[in-house]
């Protein structure tokens, strides 16, 4: 898709059915493109792969996720926001 212009990258991602992407940093244009198209975005994401697709396949992954360190190690959890600091290891026991 590297060759793809916008608008062709926005139909390939429609035609395939993808309604969801999980991303780490994306611009407000793209992001009210995907949205006009019905495709939500989870963005600003950075971490495991794993752990992010645990979290999302549980229902609990937002906007603002990051493992800083492997796992077992460091801190998993959300950036700062009006939510404030939440720990995984509290998500984790969900």
């Amino acid at each position: 898709m590297k060759s793809f212009n916008l608008q062709q990258r926005l139909d390939q991602l429609t035609s395939k059915g993808v309604d969801k992407i999980i991303c780490g940093g994306i611009d407000s244009f793209c992001m009210d493109h995907l949205g006009n198209r019905g495709i939500d975005v989870i963005h600003n994401v950075a971490g495991e792969a794993g752990e992010v697709l645990n979290l999302f396949m549980r229902g609990v992954l937002r906007p603002g996720f990051y493992c800083n360190g492997k796992k077992g190690r460091g801190f998993c959890g959300w950036r700062r926001g009006p939510r404030g600091r939440r720990n995984m290891d509290d998500e984790r026991k969900m």
